[in-house]
């Protein structure tokens, strides 16, 4: 039985495609360690995978309206630090005598995938959960080009962390740059990928991954027949409680059903209650989006993926320089429409809102993206991918 180890960074949108790549792995017959926090061991369980689970202790971005390369960096550096001191321990010692015949990682997990196929002469794949980078273009370049002193920094400081785990200058430098020579996995339709025709057959890109059958959801659409507008900030930018409010009140007239999914922990009290508005803590957007006409939201590639494979157009109000990046893309491609937080107030929201929704031409192009992203293959096509790369 083959041996695959995936990695991916602690965050939503990087987990849950590589638990449907894992899936769709072990289901073939091949044996899946995840290296994550131990937060998901029940979902790798599910996924008929083992865990190799570190304790979590990854900094949130926060509550702030905007977060710029200084944060991002600072994140980055925290669980970067903590792959030094616990998870590559940890990782040896489990899989150092069990060593898997592949390694699968995003490059935001690149100290521990780099190290650990050094240490192991494992073959990897890297997969990219979001817009992907080669040689012509650099979706980390266009996301800090205008924070390039705290990038700098940045940058520095991670290379400082890497001489604790490679001592020679070179390697080190090596160990974090780009490697555009390993296969890459995409969980993007190239239609969606920036200077898509650029890549090439070191690229495959899947699309999004969607499970077969309707999530287990209760939420039903309104017996009234208004449109609805899918509310939320995902898993990670979620504590802007500002953001929530507007949003209730650009809908309160009852013109629209807003579902707002406010994130685990957080709750509706100083939301405006009315008929048409329905707040939750979570709620699977998978149940929702087939009947929306308007997701609203920040920005994350996962959400964006999935509004569009439903052919639901998108408001974003980034909070993040790569939520940016995702918005000017959306906007190119006339899919939905960026909306800048600092001038988001309720009568314009809901006006952008209306006419994005109401427009035929964007539904046209919504049309051909959904199908696009439902013809890209999915996690079944990235495990055939895999599947050659074992097969040698």
């Amino acid at each position: 039985m083959k041996h695959v180890a995936i990695i991916a960074f602690p965050d939503f949108g990087h987990v849950n495609p590589a638990l449907h790549l894992g899936r769709q792995l072990a289901e073939r017959g091949v044996r899946v360690t995840y290296i994550l926090d131990e937060v998901n061991r029940p979902a790798v369980e599910a996924a008929g995978g083992a865990l190799i689970g570190y304790p979590g202790n990854r900094l949130r971005l926060g509550g702030e309206s905007s977060v710029g390369a200084g944060r991002m960096f600072e994140v980055m550096l925290g669980f970067q630090t903590h792959t030094v001191e616990v998870i590559l321990p940890q990782v040896r010692a489990a899989l150092d005598q069990d060593v898997p015949d592949l390694l699968i990682y995003d490059y935001e997990s690149f100290v521990a995938g780099r190290t650990l196929a050094r240490a192991w002469d494992c073959p990897t794949v890297l997969f990219a959960p979001a817009i992907a980078s080669n040689e012509h273009y650099s979706v980390h370049a266009e996301a800090f080009a205008d924070d390039m002193t705290e990038m700098k920094q940045g940058v520095e400081e991670l290379f400082a962390l890497l001489s604790r785990v490679e001592p020679d200058e070179e390697a080190a430098w090596s160990l974090m740059t780009p490697l555009y020579d390993e296969p890459t996995v995409v969980f993007l339709p190239r239609e969606y990928q920036p200077e898509g025709d650029t890549f090439d057959d070191r690229f495959t890109f899947v699309g999004h991954c969607v499970p077969d059958t309707p999530p287990d959801s209760d939420w039903r659409p309104p017996e009234t027949g208004a449109r609805v507008a899918l509310i939320s900030l995902g898993t990670e930018s979620n504590e802007r409680a500002g953001f929530f409010r507007t949003c209730a009140e650009a809908f309160d007239d009852g013109g629209w059903h807003a579902v707002m999914t406010l994130g685990r922990g957080n709750t509706a009290h100083d939301i405006p209650v009315a008929p048409n508005l329905e707040s939750h803590e979570w709620l699977p957007h998978a149940a929702v989006l087939p009947h929306a006409s308007a997701l609203v939201c920040h920005g994350g590639i996962g959400s964006i993926m999935e509004a569009l494979y439903f052919g639901c157009p998108v408001v974003i109000v980034p909070h993040t320089p790569e939520h940016i990046v995702n918005g000017r893309r959306l906007v190119e491609l006339g899919l939905g429409v960026v909306y800048n937080t600092d001038e988001m107030v309720p009568g314009t929201l809901r006006q952008v809102v209306d006419d994005l929704a109401s427009d035929p031409v964007v539904q046209d192009r919504l049309d051909h993206m959904s199908a696009a992203i439902r013809g890209a293959g999915g996690a079944a096509r990235a495990a055939d991918m895999v599947e050659k790369i074992l097969a040698g």
